[in-house]
């Protein structure tokens, strides 16, 4: 690498790598890990065998390294949407949208990451469960931290912060789950999921609510 940029020979390694890893997120997603082979992924890559043990030791080696490149490109967005200008009810909706359109935009790999993460060897699950638990949880402080800012500004009523956090998360992976399964009938709605949680903690000025 030649100030700081790569050379052409390992920007032909990267995009190859990333060849075999989106040829195999497809072939995953499609049938499931279990009922893909090495040759399938190498054939349908146009790649020898030996070439993709060059990049993977193992299949189970391929499937952890989609997972985990394809969480912290979501951690990173995530957490980037939390830093959004603006108050904390603004933060929390960019939070929201971009999460929607991640999801949406991978469902591939979304519906491979619940399908199968729960069915890999054990293994398999103690090095992915370490990476994106650890991500996922700074996700939640960050959220949490927000939650609790907002709370004391009055924008949201009185509130264990962190619950506010997972919940909203909660709500958001159940309305996914509906979508995946029903796509014409529950379709992923932004503004739905808004209304439904902050309907339960937003705590509007009092120039917004109504006189009883």
């Amino acid at each position: 690498m030649k100030n700081g940029k790569p050379s052409r020979k390992e920007r032909d390694y990267l995009r190859h790598r990333q060849e075999i890893l989106q040829v195999a997120l497809e072939l995953f997603s499609q049938r499931g890990f279990h009922n893909v082979s090495m040759h399938e992924i190498a054939e349908k890559s146009e790649s020898a065998v030996g070439t993709l043990y060059k990049f993977f030791s193992n299949k189970e080696d391929l499937y952890k390294a989609i997972i985990v490149e394809k969480a912290k490109e979501f951690h990173s967005a995530l957490t980037g949407a939390l830093d959004t200008p603006g108050d904390e009810l603004k933060k929390i909706r960019a939070w929201l949208e971009v999460k929607i359109r991640l999801f949406m935009d991978n469902l591939e790999y979304v519906r491979l990451y619940f399908a199968e993460t729960h069915g890999a060897s054990f293994s398999i699950r103690a090095g992915l469960d370490r990476d994106i638990q650890e991500q996922y949880k700074e996700t939640l402080q960050k959220m949490g931290t927000i939650f609790e800012r907002g709370i004391k500004k009055k924008i949201f009523r009185e509130c264990d912060p962190h619950l506010l956090a997972v919940a909203l998360d909660g709500i958001s992976n159940a309305f996914l789950f509906e979508h995946i399964d029903h796509p014409d009938k529950h379709p992923f709605d932004t503004n739905l999921i808004l209304d439904i949680f902050f309907q339960q903690v937003y705590n509007p000025p009092r120039y917004m609510k109504r006189e009883k």
